[in-house]
């Protein structure tokens, strides 16, 4: 079973498609600076989720997920050239 790509994620391939890479480059690209965990956040999830459950884990995840999502659109949108 796949996930469901989230509809920045798609924008983000598609701008780093637009700067050279190819489509599985980009998403090799947004695994990496998106999706993985370093061992800090895996511990303050764990935590966090000891204390106020599983739906808390879950939206803590995705508020990660969210920030890095838009940090890196906005690091691209930055280097964008000027048409």
């Amino acid at each position: 079973m796949t996930r469901k790509a989230h509809n920045l994620d798609e924008v983000i391939i598609s701008e780093l498609q637009s700067n050279g890479y190819i489509k599985s480059e980009a998403e090799a690209f947004l695994k990496k600076n998106v999706y993985k965990l370093n061992k800090q956040e895996i511990e303050t999830i764990k935590n966090y989720a000891e204390h106020f459950g599983l739906n808390a884990k879950e939206r803590i995840i995705e508020d990660i997920l969210e920030l890095r999502r838009e940090a890196l659109m906005l690091k691209l949108v930055s280097e964008a050239p000027i048409a």
